[in-house]
């Protein structure tokens, strides 16, 4: 089943679809199209039905897809649908999924995407935000502010240029690189983070927590028994508060006999604290310093 509108306005994007696949991908022009395609025979009832719809909002174009439940969750988990949905690029998108996987392709806008289980994908968006039980996150680049919400997910982003807010029980976090302040909470997954230049704050319980190089800005690092280590950047004026109650503090940067700050010097300011986990600072990664 395909459809397709005039969209010239902005446009907002909305997919319900539970079980199966939803793919929304940005492409050039003012035409959006959807296309549903069952895939189990079982689904074709489910195709059928789904609300496929475009309409004006607050001079903007809103296409609407939902899929609806039908049968009960038993039947839901045999018969999925896969749903396409090709929109201008810049469109701001907002899909709720069960267990159906979500992929963004290309440079969209805002993103709002709710899983339980369903795994995100996304290219490049201009802000994201992620809740999910189990499903995993995985992005390029977010251009505004990320926010993700997870049980068990892990999230992967190779870059954000605004700031990060992260909470998360068992699931790993990995960003390569950002560009303004992180707040992180985590229980029990991996922090690994890579170039940081903003403010950074950390709480974990009994995960590990990395960071490869930071190149400024006030880190704060507060872990249980997870290790902590931090890489710092050539070229700053260090300030270093660290303690472990019964495991061991390294430093491989002398901390007591640096340099004074030169005006325009940029500063780093680490303050950590582990109760029996190790924290180690060494010499930023180059890879990643700046």
């Amino acid at each position: 089943m395909e459809h397709s509108f005039a969209t010239p306005r902005r446009v907002l994007v909305v997919v319900h679809n539970d079980v199966g696949l939803t793919v929304i991908t940005a492409q050039a022009g003012d035409v959006s199209s959807v296309s549903l395609t069952e895939e189990t025979p079982g689904a074709t009832e489910l195709a059928e039905r789904a609300t496929v719809e475009c309409r004006p909002n607050g001079g903007r174009d809103i296409v609407v897809v939902k899929v609806p439940r039908v049968h009960g969750l038993k039947f839901m988990r045999r018969n999925g649908v896969t749903v396409r949905v090709d929109v201008p690029e810049g469109s701001d998108v907002r899909v709720v999924s069960a267990s159906a996987d979500v992929e963004l392709n290309g440079s969209l806008g805002r993103a709002n995407v709710k899983t339980a289980s369903g795994a995100l994908t996304a290219d490049d968006l201009a802000d994201l935000r992620a809740k999910t039980a189990s499903g995993d996150v995985e992005v390029g680049t977010v251009r505004g502010a990320l926010r993700l919400q997870s049980a068990a997910g892990d999230l992967r982003c190779v870059r954000v240029e605004g700031p990060v807010t992260v909470t998360t029980v068992s699931g790993d976090v990995e960003i390569g690189a950002a560009a303004g302040a992180v707040d992180v909470r985590a229980t029990s997954g991996e922090v690994r983070l890579g170039d940081v230049s903003g403010a950074l704050k950390v709480v974990a319980v009994s995960g590990d927590v990395q960071v490869l190089s930071i190149t400024e800005g006030t880190m704060h690092i507060r872990s249980v028994s997870g290790r902590i280590d931090v890489g710092v950047a050539r070229g700053a004026t260090l300030s270093v508060d660290a303690e472990s109650m019964s495991g061991r503090v390294q430093s491989d940067i002398p901390l007591d006999d640096g340099p004074r700050a030169a005006h325009g010097d940029p500063r780093i300011t680490l303050t950590l604290r582990s109760v029996s986990g190790d924290v180690l600072i060494t010499r930023g990664v180059e890879a990643f310093a700046r």
